[in-house]
This record gives structure tokens, sequence and C-alpha cells, in this order.
């Protein structure tokens, strides 16, 4: 039981916390104590002076802050799916490396400051959700929302949609995708964007397209807009686990385009992996 309430109570908090982390280079397990310790920055100066946690310390700085509670050997794998913790798999659909060592990062901050502040951390976000937090999403089957087609926009490199089409020949026929071909696209995705299919005019319109064909070199990314239908708890989600975790297993799955890109640009409100 112990476990299962840590467990729940990890996920809040990483759920809540990773937006804010998510684009930081430096100090990021600083970043979380203050985070968590929020009000209490006497104690957070306390914990990062006495464990020497800088707030310009580097990726490999903090994670050698890790090292000296975890075991090197964990780090390349996913936190909540090892002996060390012996959790389910909370944390199973977590494949990007950088947000393995985020997931690290924010448990060994809860550590250092106690279930309890966690507990309480979760609870204010809950009353008061800031500016700065991600509001906690409940699971479908606690929504009640009416039914709604989602577009997914996703960013990849044309070899994992050329290696889609070459593997799974019978995924592409009629553009249709299965939940296990979409949360693939969704691993090797670079950006991704989840809105409602009346939002996507006003996002397609900045891209910098060249051509309807898709080559098969490698370094090429491409942009693929796939349309969900019972997509409701899916739209807006801005943590990729979250979003597979959410994504329905019924309905179709659709895709609506795909094109290569020029560059990157226009990508500025879609959600960086």
């Amino acid at each position: 039981m112990a476990n299962e309430y840590l467990e729940t109570l990890y996920q809040n908090v990483f759920e809540q916390v990773y937006p804010q982390i998510k684009d930081h280079k430096n100090g990021v397990l600083y970043k979380v104590i203050y985070i968590l310790l929020e009000g209490q920055e006497s104690k957070a100066d306390e914990i990062c002076t006495d464990l020497r946690i800088k707030d310009n310390a580097s990726r490999e700085d903090d994670r050698d802050q890790i090292n000296s509670f975890i075991p090197p050997s964990h780090l390349s794998s996913d936190p909540f799916c090892n002996n060390w913790l012996d959790f389910s798999n909370l944390f199973k659909n977590i494949i990007n490396p950088d947000m393995v060592i985020l997931a690290w990062i924010v448990i060994i901050a809860c550590s250092l400051v106690g279930f309890l502040v966690c507990s309480q951390y979760i609870n204010k976000r809950k009353q008061k959700p800031t500016g700065n937090t991600t509001k906690l999403q409940p699971s479908p089957s606690s929504q009640e929302l009416p039914p709604i087609t989602a577009a997914l926009c996703l960013v990849v490199q044309a070899s994992v949609f050329i290696d889609l089409r070459n593997n799974y020949p019978n995924a592409l026929e009629d553009n249709r995708l299965s939940c296990y071909d979409v949360k693939m696209l969704i691993d090797y995705s670079s950006h991704f964007l989840c809105i409602g299919v009346e939002d996507v005019a006003s996002i397609e319109e900045h891209l910098e397209i060249t051509r309807e064909e898709i080559p098969n070199d490698s370094n090429q990314e491409v942009y693929i807009r796939i349309h969900i239908s019972n997509g409701q708890n899916i739209i807006g989600k801005e943590v990729p686990y979250i979003l597979k975790r959410d994504l329905p297993s019924d309905g179709k799955r659709i895709i609506q385009r795909r094109v290569s890109l020029k560059n990157l640009s226009g990508l500025e409100n879609f959600n960086h992996i």
C-alpha cells in the first residue's frame, strides 16, 4: 500500500512539475526543490546548501547528485519499472532518455523534501492552480465530455514514417492507424500538439511546407496530422506519456495530412520533446 501511495503521489508531482522544467538545461534539481518547497525558501536553502545543489548546475552535475542516491546502472531505465522502487509500470510510456532523467530528478527531489511536503504541494495545486503549473488531468473514465474529434499534430523524421509504411504496410491502409501506431509516432516525434480540429488552420498556416511527397531522407522532417475520434480527453495534453495514456483505444485514427517541412519554423505553439 505504501508503494501504491508513493506511486500516485510521485506521478501527480511529476505531472505538475514537468511543464516547469522540461526546457531547463541548468539547475533542474535545484528548481524542483524550490518548486516543492514553495513558501519555505529557508528550508530549500538549507537542503541545497548542505548537499551542494547549485542553481547553475548542468544536467551532468544533477546526474552526479542522483548517482549518490541511485545506482548509475538504473539511470537509463524507467524509474518506476525496476526493483529499486518496486513500483508498477507507472512511467512505462517514457521512452525519451531526457525525460527519464527528469523523472529521476523529480523523484530525488521528492525524497529530499519528504512525502508530506509533496502531498501538501499537490493539495495546493488542486485547490488553487497557478499560471506556472498544469492542472492535473483526470483520467478519461472520470471525465464526462461530449465526443470531440482531436487533431494530433506531429513532427517526425521522414525515416520514421517510411519505416512505418514499409514495415507495417497494412497500418496505412486508407490512412488508418492503430492505437499502437499512433503511440509509436508520438514516441519518435520531436514536436507535438493536440488540438481541436477547428484550430488546425491557425496552426498550419505558419508551417513552412516544401512538397507533398515524403522523401526517404532520414534527416528530413515531416508534419503529420491525425484526426482521432472521441479525442476530447487528449486535447491540450502537454506530456507525451499522459497523451499516450489517455489516447482512446476505440474510434478512428486517420491521417488527414502528411507533408515535408522546409524547416522547423512555425512550431512555437508545439510541445518540444
